[in-house]
């Protein structure tokens, strides 16, 4: 809430430059205001105390109030200025003020169901950053790093390491895209076999992937059956299982290679951005390739030399 209203006043000192528009003289003790009030309701949730219940409220209750308040000096200010005799900066910038003030209202909202009300808000409901409205959060079931914000992204690599598939999550599970990732690799490739964690494990997956891959190593979740069991206790497939293992160096080297943190904005720059990333690992892998064929062959002639 508090970073639609820092935007939104931001935005309105670009928009209101050398206008004579009145009304937001304060704006910069409104913003600070905002900040304060924004900081002492986070003090009083995260500590305890005599009459928590009634000190939470009170400060909910004035946090919301002031951001009602710049909420409407937005909507008037919209009013106030007319689109039409803007230049084509301060109509983006309009735009962009719109924006910010419709965030406020749903964050507004959002506080009030949850605190005042005591409502559990669903999941899809939530926005994690409003100037990156895609990203998500990401539950990794890791000791030690609990959850992340971004947005997953799955990769399929061939036996060389190198990438072949990647595809952009969206409010997708692994289930969902084991499936999709395949038809699309098979489209380009000829697969003998493939790996995967126990997060891509469905009946219906493992059904659909049986027919389209020779050698499928896709783990069951959960307790096994006898046949089960006697599937993934053969040779090939713990071989083939074990090599997956290769997959995390991978994704620790895309990390590496940019994806940590995109500084792009918008889903589109991501997708780019991401798209990038793949093909610089792919560089760098080839290139390592190669010194080691180079490698290997000034190795080789040292040693004829010396026989020589």
């Amino acid at each position: 809430m508090y970073d639609s209203i820092k935007s939104g006043i931001r935005t309105v000192e670009k928009l209101l430059e050398d206008s004579e528009v009145q009304g937001w003289r304060k704006h910069n003790f409104w913003k600070k205001s905002a900040k304060n009030l924004s900081r002492n309701l986070s003090q009083v949730l995260r500590g305890g105390g005599k009459r928590k219940v009634q000190r939470v409220r009170k400060a909910t209750t004035a946090y919301l109030n002031a951001s009602r308040k710049i909420s409407e000096k937005m909507k008037e200010l919209k009013i106030q200025i007319k689109e039409g005799e803007l230049s084509a900066l301060k109509i983006v910038l309009l735009q962009d003020l719109i924006y910010y003030e419709s965030m406020l209202d749903k964050h507004i909202d959002l506080v009030e169901r949850r605190i005042i009300k005591g409502e559990k808000i669903p999941h899809e409901e939530k926005i994690f950053s409003i100037y990156q409205p895609y990203t998500e959060w990401i539950n990794k079931g890791k000791s030690g790093n609990r959850v992340e914000l971004g947005l997953k992204v799955a990769i399929c690599t061939d036996e060389d390491g190198f990438i072949l598939h990647h595809r952009i999550m969206e409010k997708e599970a692994d289930v969902q895209v084991a499936v999709p990732m395949i038809e699309n690799i098979k489209q380009e490739y000829q697969l003998m076999s493939a790996s995967f964690d126990k997060g891509f494990w469905s009946k219906e997956n493992f059904e659909i992937l049986q027919k389209e891959v020779p050698m499928l190593v896709l783990p069951k979740k959960g307790k096994r059956n006898k046949q089960e069991n006697q599937r993934e206790g053969r040779k090939g497939f713990k071989q083939l299982r074990n090599q997956h293992s290769a997959v995390e160096s991978n994704i620790n080297m895309l990390e590496h290679h940019g994806l940590n943190r995109c500084p792009d904005k918008g889903i589109k720059h991501f997708k780019n951005y991401t798209a990038l990333g793949v093909v610089a690992y792919n560089l760098h892998r080839l290139g390592n390739l190669l010194r080691k064929e180079k490698q290997k062959e000034e190795n080789l002639e040292e040693l004829n030399k010396k026989v020589a």
